[in-house]
């Protein structure tokens, strides 16, 4: 899958293929149609709240579930 990562503080975002494993119970897999990159994810991008690095952007979405 293609994803928006943040890989450095306040550096633009890389656009990376990323493996993804299948959906554990409680979970599923969803093909994104639309992601947005809200306020809560600006304030990581610019260092604002510190976080673990890579982290993928865009919790804000829609999309179609593929798999349980």
């Amino acid at each position: 899958m293609k994803a928006a990562v943040l890989t450095e503080i306040a550096k633009p975002l890389q656009i990376l293929d990323l493996d993804q494993k299948a959906p554990k119970a409680g979970e599923a897999r969803v093909r994104m149609k639309a992601s947005g990159v809200c306020m809560s994810d600006w304030h990581l991008m610019i260092g604002d709240w510190p976080t673990k690095l890579p982290l993928v952007l865009g919790h804000e979405a829609a999309g179609i579930v593929e798999e349980i």
